[in-house]
């Protein structure tokens, strides 16, 4: 994506430093972040969840189940914030060695980097990666309380939830990079 991106922007530019940060907080991190946790902890979120709705009073709906479970929602989300400092850091990291800026140690660069950051940026992309992450921990508790019967096979739900989880995150990212982004004047 540097290289990309820098071939069009010019290599020893600022702007390619720019194009970088713009690039990793607005699309790849928290993109990235939530895939992660989909990929790790979809599957294990789901299987504990059905697990705890086996145990479940046989009176307790689907319904109530998956309100009582607000704690999961957090968790995901919290999991997602504390994994976007590593992303992101080793992004910029592998970012700032990508990009052939002659003239320039990787100490400089490093010093530019943290300046051209703003920490509105950086809570944005904590709160998308956050929503986003939460939305698949959603997908998967309503996968779990979907389940018809309380022995509910495992993999036709894993089969059914990932997918889903995948597509509900790219469109809450396409929309939020296609009407939230625009409105808020973050391009400019």
């Amino acid at each position: 994506m540097v290289r990309l991106l820098i071939a069009s922007v010019g290599e020893s530019s600022n702007e390619s430093l720019e194009v970088l940060v713009l690039g990793s907080l607005q699309l790849v991190t928290p993109m990235g972040v939530s895939l992660i946790w989909i990929c790790r902890c979809a599957p294990l979120r789901l299987a504990h969840a059905v697990r705890r709705l086996d145990r479940a009073a046989p009176s307790t709906t689907a319904l109530r189940w998956l309100r009582g479970q607000r704690g999961e929602l957090g968790a995901a989300v919290c999991s997602a914030m504390l994994l976007v400092p590593w992303f992101e850091g080793g992004l910029l990291l592998g970012g700032l060695l990508a990009t052939p800026r002659a003239g320039l140690g990787l100490v400089s660069e490093v010093h530019e980097l943290i300046g051209l950051m703003e920490v509105s940026d950086l809570l944005r992309c904590l709160l998308r990666a956050g929503v986003l992450t939460g939305a698949a921990q959603w997908v998967c508790l309503r996968k779990a309380a979907q389940a018809n019967d309380r022995q509910a096979e495992l993999a036709p739900l894993l089969a059914d939830a990932l997918p889903e989880c995948l597509l509900v995150v790219v469109g809450l990212e396409v929309l939020w990079l296609t009407l939230l982004t625009p409105l808020h004047g973050t391009y400019a």
